[in-house]
């Protein structure tokens, strides 16, 4: 995708400030300069302003603002993980919110649902035609290797809380891991992604493009877990499936194209975002400053729960908030290098997981689920997300890390490239409307 150059974007974001300067906030939302400002469906701030509500200040919640089924509030920041679990208890939504720096940022979001974002440039061609990089990854896959993952993840911290040393270290077994990987290559790094506000990191690795190298393939998944209303971070959040196995599933990927020598023609980044339960702000924070650097993202997977096989169908292909041409090329991938899996679609709502973050920053962002929303693994949140619940077995996840590969494999070549020769891809410039799916 190419992005409106920085100038654009910074007069549309001026736009914005002077816009929500100009409205008075409710008298509630005033009454304080503490709190944070979030975004959450209508139907989850009716459900926290019901019966015994969530306070800002002793006030009850108002919405300051809405947009197409989308509400913008202020509340404690005390009050953050309480309200994850009430969404949680009522929805079985990761998160289901979007926490924001301030008023400026959650207007912003409201904006782009009502004015979908104009983009100059070439928009994303997702062409399936790149069968030899595919077969090559889909071969490298090993599913004990996933499973192996799941097991460190969930049984080596206590948690992985966002807030909490232990989810920190969890972050750095990450980092270590894929460096581990990633021996032997100079070009590729690890990294840390630090956040001001709280302890744990997010980890990007980066395998440098050859010919696109400005052009960016994201495939990326959560890397905290959460015991829904515990108010002792030294909970157990074992998260085997919420989200060890997105991300076990993530780092198979990466150590199959490592482990094959691939470079690709586009820069491909495998992320674990930090704080994803607590309002998807770890992803926010790394969008935002992809955003901020213009950076130009071709398309971004989100892995969010991959082990527990609770629907008919194998893959479930999340339709809200996500990109409707993403989605339409992992259905072909899907058709084209597995017709073994059957998929179905289906929705999550507002902020499930952390391709909002993306698509909510005007990048092409979709997200392939373990279930059908609804028929997922219930145990998520609790102590009882340990490996047992899907028969301590990697099967389910293979199949996602399959889906995974071939996605990686399709979107990070374009054309004739020194290891594959698969002929070229083409795209007409214009300018071009930024949508998504609802």
């Amino acid at each position: 995708m190419r992005r409106a150059c920085c100038s654009d974007r910074i007069g549309v974001l001026a736009a914005l400030v002077i816009s929500w300067f100009a409205v008075a906030a409710p008298p509630a939302l005033a009454a304080s300069d503490d709190g944070v400002w979030i975004t959450l469906g209508a139907d989850a701030f009716e459900t926290l302003t019901a019966g015994s509500p969530v306070l800002f200040h002793g006030h009850p919640l108002e919405a300051a603002d809405r947009a197409d089924g989308v509400v913008a509030t202020r509340v404690e920041a005390k009050d953050l993980e309480r309200i994850s679990a009430r969404l949680h208890d009522a929805f079985e939504r990761c998160a289901g919110f979007m926490a924001h720096g301030s008023r400026a940022e959650a207007e912003a979001v409201l904006a782009r649902l009502r004015a979908p974002a104009e983009v100059e440039g070439t928009p994303p061609v997702y062409a399936v035609d790149h069968p030899a990089e595919v077969q090559a990854m889909l071969g490298e896959l090993d599913a004990n290797q996933i499973l192996g993952t799941i097991h460190s993840l969930s049984t080596t911290f206590n948690n992985r809380y966002y807030n909490h040393p232990s989810g920190a270290n969890a972050a750095t077994w990450i980092r270590n891991l894929w460096l581990a990987y990633a021996a032997g290559r100079p070009d590729v790094t690890v990294e840390l992604f630090d956040h001001p506000s709280f302890a744990q990191p997010s980890v990007v690795m980066t395998i440098p493009g050859t010919t696109l190298p400005d052009q960016v393939v994201i495939l990326g998944g959560h890397l905290d877990s959460i015991a829904s209303g515990s108010s002792n971070p030294d909970f157990s959040a074992p998260g085997a499936d919420d989200n060890a196995s997105g991300i076990a599933t993530v780092t198979e990927v990466a150590r199959a194209m490592l482990a094959l020598g691939l470079e690709p023609q586009r820069t491909v980044k495998f992320m674990g975002y930090a704080a994803e339960e607590v309002g998807l702000r770890g992803s926010q924070e790394i969008a935002s400053a992809y955003a901020t650097d213009g950076v130009d993202v071709f398309s971004v997977l989100q892995l969010d729960m991959t082990a527990f096989q609770g629907s008919t169908e194998d893959v479930s292909v999340i339709t809200d908030f996500t990109s409707a041409p993403l989605n339409t090329f992992l259905e072909e991938i899907l058709d084209t290098y597995l017709p073994d899996l059957s998929w179905s679609t289906s929705a999550c709502g507002y902020a499930c997981s952390d391709h909002g973050a993306w698509t909510f920053q005007g990048y092409p962002a979709a997200f392939t689920f373990e279930a059908r929303f609804g028929q997922h693994n219930h145990q998520i949140h609790s102590t009882g997300d340990t490996v047992t619940t899907f028969g301590d077995t990697a099967a389910h996840a293979f199949k996602f890390v399959r889906l995974a590969a071939a996605y990686v494999a399709e979107a990070a070549y374009d054309g004739l490239n020194p290891l594959f020769a698969d002929g070229f891809e083409t795209g007409s410039t214009s300018a071009w409307t930024l949508t998504f799916e609802e």
